[in-house]
């Protein structure tokens, strides 16, 4: 297992503005990482600025690569764009939208396969929430929306990890897809391909809904793939660093993914932690944010 990051950890300016990938993986490498998470959901699917927006995007795509053989990175996680409302019918896209989210995803797979991106996180969508149907007609959705996104991956030679989620709006929705463990070992192993098809587990997700993650850490055993590391209050998706806020026992988290055999990266997703710091200090904080991942990473190998 390796220390890695999401390149969200440099979000935008605390002015405004958007920081570039090509930006955030230089300042990624300076902190002392390398191994990287390409955040293609941060960079705004096919929004203006994105680098998979407009004719040129395999030539941002190959740009990107040449950086990284550059700097000695890889890249071993991404992070498809994201709208987990695709399948209900009370939000009302429009087909401009679904083709414009489509062709994000499309996108984002094949950037990630060029740049040898492992796991390609997604977030699972949720078609209702009510009914008595609530389980079978997400799976259904869920089946209907990753078939052709697995099938793709797997020619471009990448896999897709399916990201545990939460409640994030207590009492203004019921549930979101997901957030139970059961949910998302049951979309996984529907998809019987356990080879490009696993799970990512969000340690601040899972704090929202568990506070305890050891039993359900271990249930999911031999599916995880990918990691979120982010540290919330048990009420926010915050994502901190750990140990700035919240109550994850990493020192019981860390033996466990070493017992269960997780065999990928302890990847940041911690942009809320980094989101406010002056444009001067980012570098600075960068590297306390490394130093408390090796001090994980220790807590790993000492297990």
């Amino acid at each position: 297992m390796r220390l890695a990051t999401s390149t969200c950890i440099f979000p935008a300016h605390r002015q405004g503005g958007r920081t570039p990938l090509e930006e955030s993986i230089k300042m990624c490498h300076e902190c002392g990482f390398r191994v990287i998470d390409l955040n293609w959901g941060g960079a705004g699917g096919l929004g203006a600025k994105s680098e998979l927006a407009g004719d040129d995007w395999e030539r941002n795509i190959d740009s990107i690569g040449n950086l990284a053989a550059k700097l000695g990175v890889e890249f071993s996680q991404s992070h498809m764009p994201f709208d987990s409302n695709l399948y209900r019918p009370e939000q009302k896209l429009s087909d401009e939208y679904r083709v414009w989210f489509a062709e994000a995803s499309r996108r984002c797979i094949i950037a990630s396969g060029r740049l040898g991106v492992r796991w390609i996180v997604t977030h699972a969508q949720t078609a209702t929430e009510n009914d008595e149907m609530c389980f079978e007609e997400n799976m259904r959705a869920n089946i209907h929306y990753y078939t052709p996104l697995l099938e793709l991956a797997k020619r471009e030679g990448t896999g897709i990890a399916i990201e545990n989620m939460a409640e994030f709006n207590p009492g203004k929705t019921k549930h979101r897809f997901t957030a139970a463990l059961e949910e998302q070992i049951a979309i996984i192993d529907a998809m019987g391909d356990p080879v490009s098809c696993r799970a990512c587990w969000d340690f601040g997700h899972a704090e929202l809904v568990y506070r305890d993650q050891v039993k359900p850490l271990r249930k999911l055993g031999h599916r995880l793939a990918a990691t979120h590391v982010q540290e919330c209050d048990g009420r926010e998706d915050d994502h901190y660093l750990p140990f700035v806020r919240g109550n994850t026992n990493w020192e019981e988290i860390m033996p466990l993914l070493k017992e269960i055999g997780y065999d990928g990266d302890f990847t940041y997703e911690v942009h809320g932690f980094y989101s406010k710091i002056p444009d001067d200090l980012r570098i600075e904080a960068g590297k306390l944010g490394y130093k408390v991942g090796m001090y994980l990473m220790d807590l790993y190998a000492k297990a």
